[in-house]
């Protein structure tokens, strides 16, 4: 390719360009406020006019720069020197303000965030125990940073938040939880520009081993609760593992004692996917003591209240809060553990099995997490003798234990 040039007085220049087939081209090159422009065209008129546009666009901003009031300009000097030590420019930054702040400046506050988060979540229908701890955590959240926007609020500001000494370790992951759930949702409609939530340092959590009931208390509950109407609440989740809130939403036709088996249903279970538990002989010998055809399996009227009683009649309580009464009658309250009839059920089940993924079928979690929370906890001596745990008949108060533990 050949090129010839032809000056010009005028800026920018137009370069005539001639290829090698002898096509002739002219090309008008030059920068722009620091930006390279290179435009080619097929008549140098064009090429002319270009350079002309370019020509009257270079000097009116120019004249601009004279038009503005001295105190601009004066501002505009002391910006472009802030920003000369991090060389950016001032068009760099002002681009910057408008894409990050200006953006965002007519979001709703978060106090209106929250409440449409809350009002969708309640419409895609989650359960009320989800609602009411959303409300809760995101409540708190509202006292602090109700009236400003999400994209005001920074990170350090966050982990501040989130380093609350009056709140335990548990407390305050779930808190940061709950937030990051707030960021994603408003990210998503445009209101911030990403969940800084997510980045927020979480404190560690110390694992313990979950607690469960040693087969004499298990015995001792049994025979507390054996003429109560809260028998099928402590049978279900001592034998079987069924989460407490899923046990108060099962229905007794969901029941099937001819099928030995129990259907969680989507709309009871906690993850929302069906499984079916089978019940063991254990199970079986209690409900045919308490088993209903129709009805919830809990009655839902002060229910936890009812529970506390008959754990305190079975001397579980917090040590050291015992009554006079009690006191006197020699009786020394023992810790409840957390989930313990659940996670009674899942040690003495896998101890005697081996079996994990029935197990974890009969649960409605993972065999990993079997492995990590449950293994080792229960011998399978003890196993074989919970499992014998049987009343003495249709109308005893007493419990017999049986020779030999089944759990098909």
């Amino acid at each position: 390719m050949t090129t010839t040039t032809a000056k010009t007085k005028l800026w920018p220049p137009i370069h005539e360009i001639v290829y090698t087939s002898g096509k002739h081209v002219w090309q008008v090159a030059c920068q722009v406020n620091g930006e390279r422009v290179r435009e080619v065209f097929s008549t140098r008129k064009q090429a002319e006019a270009q350079a002309a546009k370019i020509r009257s666009k270079v000097k009116s901003e120019g004249q601009a720069a004279f038009n503005l009031p001295v105190e601009l300009r004066v501002e505009a000097a002391e910006c472009a020197a802030l920003l000369k030590k991090h060389q950016a420019s001032l068009r760099e930054a002002c681009h910057y303000y408008v894409d990050h702040v200006i953006k965002y400046r007519n979001a709703p506050t978060v106090e209106e965030i929250i409440k449409q988060l809350i009002a969708d979540t309640s419409a895609a229908g989650r359960r009320a125990k989800t609602m009411k701890d959303l409300r809760y955590r995101l409540g708190a959240f509202a006292k602090i940073y109700g009236g400003r926007k999400l994209a005001e609020i920074t990170l350090p500001e966050l982990q501040e938040w989130s380093n609350d000494p009056t709140l335990s370790a548990v407390s305050r992951r779930h808190m940061t939880t709950k937030v990051s759930q707030l960021f994603r949702y408003a990210e998503k409609r445009g209101w911030c520009e990403k969940n800084i939530a997510a980045y927020i340092a979480r404190p560690n959590l110390v694992e313990g081993e979950p607690g469960f009931l040693s087969v004499v208390q298990a015995s001792r509950l049994l025979e507390c609760a054996v003429n109560t109407d809260l028998l099928p609440y402590i049978v279900l989740g001592l034998f079987t593992g069924i989460r407490t809130n899923e046990l108060e939403r099962l229905t007794w036709d969901k029941v099937k004692l001819s099928e030995r088996v129990i259907i969680i249903d989507g709309a009871v279970a906690k993850t929302k996917a069906r499984r079916v538990v089978d019940l063991n002989d254990t199970a079986l010998a209690w409900l045919a003591l308490c088993a209903k055809k129709t009805g919830y399996v809990i009655a839902p009227m002060n229910f936890r209240k009812r529970k506390d009683a008959l754990l305190r009649i079975a001397r579980f309580g917090t040590p050291g809060t015992e009554t006079k009464k009690e006191k006197v009658d020699g009786i020394t309250l023992e810790p409840w553990p957390k989930n313990a009839l659940r996670h009674t059920a899942a040690s003495y089940a896998y101890a005697l099995s081996q079996d994990a993924i029935r197990v974890s079928a009969m649960l409605g979690n993972s065999p990993d997490v079997l492995h990590r929370h449950y293994r080792g906890l229960a011998t399978k001596a003890d196993a074989e003798r919970f499992f014998a745990l049987r009343p003495a008949d249709a109308g005893a108060d007493k419990i017999i234990p049986m020779r030999q533990a089944s759990n098909q």
